[in-house]
């Protein structure tokens, strides 16, 4: 089958409760039983599910007489929620179920893409990879794997996939071992061996990592707590590689000591002298959430092995979260670039772009050139540049890029290097770079951001009030972050009251700023960017209504023809103004709430009067001033 739309896009998950999200919205699957009928055609990979299993999966030894009929309406169920790209098909003796080759999800298949890829880095020898990717396998599991199935399929699926689990966080393990975070790992692994005391594997994993901690006697008392717990619960004596392990405890074996590491491989490699490589990336979000999709897209492309450079580029509206994004994957792969991390703020966004010449200055005297001796001219820099990385392994960071001018002369031209760009403008005239065009966060996801800001105590008491805070931010991260940072700092203030403060669209962005957090600043600085005309069609389009704007509506608006208005609407949703959606059998152009609410503020400001629309075919427009056009939501 072929792709789905973007905003039929369907994320499928079974590594924690049974859900699906299409376009970023929750899907209502309802009770167990749909929930049991996706979880098997989804386990059966292209596998017809005869009745008679799902009869077993549903109803166990007692099944209804009308189970038949009942299957048929689970089945037709599913098939409504996820929509038309999504085929569940009837095939005697059961039901198929046929996914697009893309455009969906599912979590178990990307663990298992992740954890493929780091067991084999793991065997290759390069355990700091191993230990990122096997990293991001287990973070795609949300808890325990097929909840809320019915207890048959949850009895018959869900012990296989919490082995597959453990497999993939022992691998773990003997990749942190392997990069020598003994120490680190020993209280994870004596929490782990509670929970499952019978894994010889975790067992062998914390007598490595005591001994490797200097505690040999604690080494060897864990091996007979081993040896005492098997013996009782399976009336058997541990198996032979347990057995190895504890002679070489008592020698004190050279197996014992871990490999020396990839990093410390590399640099013994290049041989290369001079001051360390520079490790320059901020702190990423603590509380970042969700994008896991775009996390998991970054990360690969970064890490991939491409002829040329790695170059990626994340672009979005003002307060959308680029620069997290791109932290939160940049530090994923640190380990992957030994010769230096980099983050340079470009400025792009501000009065004062950094200018490439300055730029690469700064990149140069990170790369140990002297301040006296960096070359004059831009060209110069650019070729003293290039010759200096040529051959290393350097992730750059180049934040709030002002467009394509400032960053060309700064993105590394051979192999190996890599440079993660964020930038409001759209940068599509590069050449080739990988894009991830980021929008609004989806309805859950900035519920939880909101609820690990807020605190979980205060979002419990008050849901209705939560989901108002949460509903007038519109999924921007900034604007969420601003709302739980004030919720917090006010414990003794009813979410309610900010709820009901964020509701009142004349002073919505007044309540999104605390500090130096300010969604209408970033706005503003954005909006002084724009060209005059672009300017003027955004204040106009926040006239026109928050749904989307066709064209023609926009041309009687501002007084020019369609193709002209196209333009400008188009040049807006290049630079992440507005977004393109289908409408009325064409395109047209929506506003994030938020930016209408300012491009709103701004009309009444800036303009005398506006003509609306013609309300029906050949009626005459009406002129209203600006102020007082209508906030429709």
């Amino acid at each position: 089958m072929s792709a789905v739309a973007a905003e039929d896009s369907l994320t499928l998950n079974l590594l924690g409760p049974i859900e699906a999200h299409r376009g970023g919205k929750p899907v209502d699957l309802g009770g167990a039983k749909p929930r049991t009928v996706l979880a098997a055609l989804l386990l059966a990979r292209s596998r017809v599910v005869p009745d008679s299993e799902l009869t077993s999966l549903l109803w166990g030894e007692s099944p209804p007489v009308t189970c038949s009929a009942q299957i048929h309406t689970y089945a037709s169920r599913v098939r409504r929620l996820l929509g038309p790209a999504v085929t569940v098909e009837r095939r005697r003796p059961g039901y198929l179920l046929r996914l697009p080759d893309q455009g969906v999800g599912i979590d178990l298949l990307t663990f298992r893409q992740y954890a493929a890829r780091g067991a084999a880095a793991l065997t290759g020898g390069t355990p700091g990879t191993a230990a990122r990717v096997l990293r991001q396998a287990l973070g795609v599991w949300r808890g325990t794997a097929l909840g809320g199935v019915c207890d048959p399929l949850a009895d018959l699926e869900r012990d296989r996939l919490e082995e597959e689990r453990l497999t993939t966080l022992e691998q773990r393990l003997s990749a942190d071992l392997e990069l020598g975070r003994h120490a680190e790992v020993i209280p994870e692994l004596m929490a782990l061996i509670a929970a499952h005391p019978l894994r010889e594997g975790l067992r062998g994993q914390l007598m490595t990592a005591l001994y490797r901690s200097g505690r040999q006697a604690d080494a060897l008392a864990a091996y007979r707590a081993a040896r005492a717990t098997l013996a009782e619960e399976l009336g058997l004596e541990p198996c032979a590689e347990l057995q190895r392990l504890h002679q070489a405890l008592l020698t004190g074996h050279p197996s014992l000591l871990p490999r020396t590491t990839a990093t410390t491989a590399t640099g013994a490699a290049t041989g290369r002298s001079g001051p360390p490589p520079p490790a320059e990336l901020p702190p990423a979000p603590a509380d970042f959430t969700g994008r896991e999709q775009q996390v998991a897209r970054l990360t690969e492309a970064l890490t991939g092995e491409l002829p040329g450079p790695a170059v990626h580029t994340v672009t979005g509206m003002p307060g959308v979260g680029k620069t997290a994004l791109a932290l939160v994957a940049a530090h994923r792969v640190a380990d992957h670039y030994p010769d230096g991390q980099v983050h340079l703020d470009l400025r792009g966004s501000g009065p004062d772009p950094l200018h490439p010449a300055d730029a690469l200055g700064t990149l140069l005297r990170l790369l140990g050139v002297p301040e006296g001796r960096t070359p004059g001219t831009l060209d110069e820099r650019v070729r003293a540049y290039r010759t200096r990385i040529a051959g290393r392994r350097l992730l750059l960071v180049l934040d709030d890029a002002a467009g394509e001018r400032q960053v060309r002369p700064l993105l590394p031209a051979t192999g190996g290097s890599a440079a993660l760009v964020t930038s409001r403008a759209g940068l599509h005239a590069l050449d080739g770079p990988g894009r991830t065009p980021l929008g609004p966060m989806s309805a859950a996801d900035a519920r939880a951001l909101f609820e690990k800001l807020a605190g979980r105590s205060r979002v419990s008491a008050e849901p209705g009030a939560a989901a108002g805070v949460v509903r007038a931010c519109a999924g921007l991260p900034l604007a969420l972050r601003v709302a739980g940072v004030r919720a917090a700092a006010r414990p003794h203030w009813p979410l309610a009251r900010l709820a009901d403060r964020l509701a009142e669209p004349d002073r919505t962005l007044a309540e999104l700023t605390l500090a130096d957090l300010s969604l209408t600043d970033r706005l503003w600085t954005a909006y002084r960017g724009l060209d005059p005309r672009s300017r003027r069609a955004l204040r106009f389009h926040s006239a026109l209504g928050p749904h989307p704007l066709l064209p023609h509506a926009a041309a009687g608006a501002l007084g020019t023809d369609s193709d002209r208005a196209e333009e400008l609407l188009a040049g807006l949703a290049e630079a992440h103004w507005c977004e393109v959606v289908r409408w009325r059998g064409g395109y047209g152009y929506r506003l994030h709430p938020l930016v209408r609410l300012f491009a709103r503020a701004r009309l009444a400001e800036e303009e005398g009067t506006v003509p609306l629309p013609l309300p029906v075919p050949h009626a005459p427009a009406p002129a209203v001033r600006a102020g007082a056009v209508r906030h429709t939501g």
